[in-house]
């Protein structure tokens, strides 16, 4: 008989960001990312010297102040009498639960971002509104290599419904899988729209509004950087007292907009 599991939402964004895990993992509550900035050409003549550039750099930074666990007790009582092993089910709730909070707080960084939206609240994603997000990404030169598309299962049953992804004859395809249906190598991973992956999840933010505004996120990899200075940890002891286990999965983080203009929120 299987344990029932609680539905849980997807988890994409970890993976997909730039991360910065190793430079926080032995000190420090800060991390400070220059900037490189693209240089000029400069016509040379002969007998003359070279032109130099003088460049001011700014800088990202990264605070890592983001702590948070995930804590339980099974009682001796119920480890008994129960068939199940609920300490590692649990156990893998909480990871759960703080993977969650770091997925949440990557999705969250849509307000920072400085290129111009696209796409209308309260109104389902259209072909247009994903072209003109990419026209966005290119204006800015953002490399089309680690580009992806996240959005809400909602937006997911949306692009469904545009022939142009989803049938055969549109394409020319008519033996192979159509854009939005390549893949999954993970349960999340849609597809690929316009050559660039698309995740869905409900961990997508939306503000409470009239209508819901919806920020689905198409973006290259540096948009946004996540350093996890403690990866979670699961740490468990017995406490007599109680005559139970305690159990804690914890994690410490900081998350922060990269290169503001590489993400474009697509409203929905």
């Amino acid at each position: 008989m299987e344990t029932l599991r609680a539905a849980e939402s997807a988890l994409v964004m970890a993976p997909l960001v730039k991360r910065y895990d190793s430079q926080v993992k032995d000190r420090g509550d800060t991390l400070h990312v220059p900037h490189v900035s693209n240089l000029s050409a400069t016509s040379k003549t002969q007998q003359s010297e070279v032109t130099l550039q003088t460049v001011t750099e700014t800088e990202s930074t990264i605070n890592i102040t983001s702590w948070y666990e995930s804590s339980f007790e099974i009682e001796d009582i119920v480890k008994v009498q129960s068939a199940y092993d609920l300490r590692s089910e649990y156990t893998s709730k909480s990871g759960y639960a703080i993977a969650k909070v770091v997925d949440s707080a990557v999705l969250n960084l849509y307000s920072s971002l400085t290129s111009t939206d696209v796409g209308t609240y309260g109104t389902d994603v259209t072909d247009a509104t994903i072209v003109a997000g990419i026209q966005t990404l290119d204006e800015v030169d953002a490399p089309i290599e680690d580009r992806y598309f996240v959005i809400k299962p909602s937006q997911k049953a949306a692009i469904m419904k545009l022939d142009k992804f989803v049938k055969a004859d549109y394409l020319g395809e008519w033996n192979r899988p159509t854009p939005v249906k390549i893949g999954p190598n993970n349960r999340y991973l849609w597809g690929e729209i316009y050559g660039i992956k698309t995740f869905y999840t409900n961990q997508v933010s939306a503000t409470a509004a009239t209508p819901t505004q919806t920020h689905n996120l198409l973006f290259h990899k540096e948009a946004f950087a996540l350093a996890l200075q403690q990866a979670p940890r699961t740490q468990a002891s017995y406490w007599q007292k109680d005559l139970a286990w305690l159990v804690t999965v914890d994690v410490i983080f900081g998350v922060a907009a990269l290169r503001t203009t590489f993400g474009v929120e697509v409203r929905s």
